[in-house]
């Protein structure tokens, strides 16, 4: 920005992005305080700028009667996200909106350097809505407006202004209801358009509009090849000066001719504008990239609990930023993602030889077969649970067979072979029986119990429907590696039924996001499928996957999105999942659905078929990768992948349309993970799929427990207390983790035939008596808390069949033994109540006594003698010496 002549400007309020932009334009000016103290008269301009909160700023009367009188004489201001009462603001029509689909778009009439219906996305911001005055200009609007650059369909019916110009008096007034100051900060995007409206804002203040800002960077950018040609360009509207010959490419775009540079950083300035270009070896720079990917998740804080995996990974990053501007940890368990970053931590051990990388590794695939995989015995057997440890079928979420897909492989890639095949024998039982295809890949427990397995395997696929590789292509690739695992033909037989039907229709096939997401998730079950088989059917797919994708594969690398699952209008737009462009032709790449599955899949394709076009587009997608991987000083971001990047533009930025997942989120798994895993077999060379390998023996183990639960046949359980407090729960020889709860001491169980269930207490760390159970249908519940009693022993139980209930006892931690039943597992447990008022030492011993058809305790009292009681009815008769106690 040139600059603008000017006297001394005044700026009220936090420094931000509009005092950085006076002082590159070089406009003096001055930090005050008191609005209503200051003498404006000796300034040019006032800058009221919003201090960061929450809450509107408010003028109060004096500060506004003072602004409003230098106005009236001629002066100019710019008031950002500020509240008034004495009307010369505009007035609020409604309370402070938080901005998540809102975007900021530019009227027809804006004089601010941007062109009309651009869009500038306030990520996280506030914004008061505010009336439109008579007399008003609205420069800029928000709403929810669909496109990625530019308001596809116009502004939205509803909407409020963003900046208005208001004439007062002889003077001028910008009013923004946002934080415009604030970009910076909130890393609104994108970044060379916000910094364009606060130069447009300075420069309608001053009754000059700046210079366009000039583009200066090298092609391919950031980084580049030993011995590979480079170009440098310019984005300019004139021609620029430059050391370097440049020629005009197209209209306001100046090339220079192809140059080979020495190994090293280069530097190269257009005035005051320069970029920076680094040559080097590629294993170095695929070596630097995945070291820094491994240290994000100690630095951005991803582990729960430890940092060595034990309590699990985050999700990752929401993309929503908090009041300190940090990106929000999203704090989901993903099993999809667990498994996936256990398989780069593992990958990293092998490539650094430090056993700690394998320690997390193992942790994670531990929490994962512990926790997460579903062994009641019923339908859902061998399933996972996707979204954190698993509790009962009301806690479970949707079993999604591409996150189960994921899992089962990546059991068996880490050695959990009896997990993973467990999670193949469940997808094969729930695959349509003529295609090899997942009917409803996105079951809920519920219709899996009630349809079983049979029914499910006879759901129809609609041709052509259900075709999407998002869905299917994880759970073909587990059942070629539980082939490659074990040499079970029937593995190879139900993958390559699936991949002979998807194979056959393709391209024609359900887009779940995008044509090229579509694409690149294909890759990784034909590459298997080829290795396996050399069907050429597979082959030619690929070749068809490789030409598509050189033919959307950008200068740097990066595969740009196609045929999108778009919002097709303004009222459509935030309200479904979505691509993260609006229309062909944005060049946006999307890593979360795409470009770590490419970077994944593309060296295994190259590996099985050994031709060149997938070693280029593999090379192509990896440096791409590495060019924008994230180098910021914010650790949470510091070595990552967002979800979308603008390759024009070239930052992160996209349409934030996706309701879940928009254009600045960051997946642990899906994303970086695979990214890694990626560049790791670029690095080594190493096999993804293993050799096929004879191992009938877990096999057979697998197929028997699932003939068991088919047969109808309930195996009784067992539990323990593990040394780390969890209840673990045995049943057909399988241990897996019951539930959440850090136990204090050794499980109790006994059977309830009236409600067709196992009851299980413990006493748990917290000194609270907790209860969980094992329906022999519904499967596990989960642990709750048997009313506020704190406890001082193990408790003792005992179903009382006269009274069709489960029968508590514990010791109390007032000396006292206690009593509660069981009515029903719905029904819950009746209040905690004293038996007698005697002392003791321990819970008693309980026992039905047939002969009495009631419950017997006996217990030892702090004096040391043996008592006796029964109960009664509801109640317990008084406490007994052994010596007088009477049975009949």
């Amino acid at each position: 920005m040139v600059a603008i002549p000017s006297g001394v400007w005044a700026v009220f309020g936090s420094p931000g992005a509009f005092t950085a932009e006076l002082a590159r334009a070089e406009i003096p000016h001055e930090l005050c305080e008191d609005l209503a103290g200051t003498g404006l008269e000796r300034y040019d301009a006032v800058l009221v700028l919003a201090d960061g909160g929450a809450d509107p700023v408010r003028l109060d009367d004096a500060a506004a009667g003072a602004l409003t009188a230098w106005l009236q004489a001629g002066g100019t201001a710019y008031v950002e996200y500020a509240v008034d009462g004495a009307g010369l603001l505009p007035a609020a029509v409604g309370p402070v909106r938080d901005v998540r689909f809102d975007r900021i778009f530019g009227a027809a009439s804006l004089s601010l350097g941007l062109e009309p219906l651009s869009i500038l996305d306030p990520r996280s911001a506030k914004m008061l809505p505010v009336g439109r005055p008579v007399d008003a200009t609205e420069l800029l609007t928000y709403g929810k407006v669909a496109g990625t650059h530019r308001a596809l369909f116009g502004p939205p019916e509803e909407s409020w202004p963003a900046l208005l110009e208001l004439p007062v008096g002889t003077g001028r007034l910008l009013y923004a209801s946002t934080a415009l100051s604030c970009w910076e900060h909130g890393r609104y995007r994108p970044a060379l358009r916000w910094r364009a409206l606060i130069q447009g804002v300075l420069g309608s203040l001053s009754g000059r509009l700046p210079r366009e800002t000039i583009e200066v960077f090298t092609e391919p950018r950031v980084w580049v090849a030993s011995g590979e040609p480079v170009r440098l360009v310019v984005r300019s509207s004139t021609p620029p000066e430059s050391d370097l010959p440049l020629t005009a490419e197209e209209p306001g775009r100046y090339v220079s001719e192809p140059m080979i540079l020495p190994d090293g950083d280069h530097s190269f300035e257009i005035g005051d504008t320069s970029a920076v270009l680094t040559v080097g070896p590629r294993a170095e720079r695929y070596r630097r990239m995945v070291d820094r990917g491994i240290d994000w998740f100690h630095r951005a804080g991803l582990f729960f609990g430890a940092p060595d995996g034990s309590a699990g990974v985050a999700e990752g990053l929401s993309g929503e930023l908090g009041p300190d501007g940090r990106p929000q940890i999203r704090p989901v368990h993903r099993g999809d993602g667990y498994v996936q970053v256990a398989y780069a931590f593992g990958q990293y051990a092998q490539l650094t030889g430090q056993p700690g990388h394998a320690l997390i590794a193992g942790n994670l695939m531990a929490v994962v077969e512990d926790r997460m995989q579903l062994t009641d015995l019923n339908p859902l057997y061998g399933s996972f649970e996707p979204r954190g440890p698993r509790t009962d079928l009301t806690g479970t979420n949707n079993l999604f067979a591409d996150d189960n897909g994921w899992m089962s492989l990546f059991a068996l890639l880490t050695g959990r072979t009896l997990s993973g095949l467990r999670g193949i024998e469940s997808l094969l039982r729930t695959a349509n029986t003529a295609l090899g295809l997942q009917p409803d890949p996105w079951r809920t427990p519920s219709t899996m119990l009630v349809q079983g397995w049979d029914e499910l395997a006879r759901t129809p696929i609609e041709n052509g429907l259900d075709l999407s590789s998002h869905w299917q292509s994880s759970a073909l690739s587990a059942y070629l590696v539980g082939y490659g695992t074990t040499g079970d033909p029937r593995y190879l037989d139900v993958a390559c039924r699936g991949l002979d039907h998807q194979a056959a229709a393709f391209p024609r096939t359900r887009l779940e996001t995008s044509r090229t997401c579509e694409a690149i998730r294909f890759i990784l079950p034909l590459a298997g499928g080829y290795h396996y088989t050399g069907n050429p059917l597979y082959l030619e797919t690929l070749r068809k996957i490789g030409r598509y994708l050189a033919s959307k594969q950008d200068s740097n690398g990066g595969f740009v999105e196609w045929d999108g699952k778009c919002p097709a209008s303004n009222e459509a737009y935030g309200v479904d999942e979505a691509a993260i462009f609006a229309a062909n032709g944005d060049r946006v790449t999307d890593q979360l659905y795409a470009s770590g599955f490419a970077a994944l899949s593309l060296p295994i394709a190259h590996r099985v078929t050994g031709e060149a076009m997938f070693g280029d587009l593999a090379t192509g997608i990896l440096d791409y990768l590495s060019r924008i991987q994230i180098n910021d000083g914010e650790p949470r971001l510091d070595g990552t992948w967002m979800r979308a990047f603008d390759l024009d533009a070239w930052e992160y930025y996209g349409s934030n349309a996706d309701v879940g997942w928009g254009p600045y989120c960051v997946e642990t798994g899906w994303s970086h993970a695979p990214t890694l895993i990626g560049a790791m077999l670029q690095l080594t060379g190493a096999d993804f799929f293993p050799p096929v390998t004879s191992a009938p023996e877990p096999v057979a183990t697998v197929r028997a427990e699932f003939a068991a639960i088919a047969a109808g046949q309930w195996t009784e359980p067992t539990l323990q207390r593990r040394a780390d407090g969890a209840i673990i729960r045995t049943q057909g020889g399988v241990a897996t983790v019951l539930g959440g709860l850090i136990a204090a001491g050794p499980p109790v169980w006994v059977d309830n035939p009236a409600d067709g269930t196992v009851e299980v207490y413990a006493r748990g760390a917290d000194g609270h008596l907790h209860h969980s159970y094992l329906d022999r249908r519904l499967g596990q519940g989960r642990w709750q808390q048997v009313g506020e009693l704190r406890i001082a022993d193990d408790p003792s139980v005992v179903y009382n069949p006269g009274a069709m209930e489960v029968e508590v006892y514990a010791l109390g931690t007032d000396g006292l033994i206690h009593h509660t039943s069981m009515i029903d597992v719905r029904g819950g447990h009746t209040p905690w109540e004293p038996v007698g008022d005697l002392r003791f030492t321990a819970s008693p011993a309980v026992r039905y006594d047939e002969e009495l058809r009631t419950v017997r305790l006996t217990a030892r009292c702090t004096a040391g003698r043996e008592r006796r009681t029964i109960k009664a009815n509801r109640w317990h008769v008084p406490w007994q010496d052994h010596s007088t106690w009477i049975t009949a």
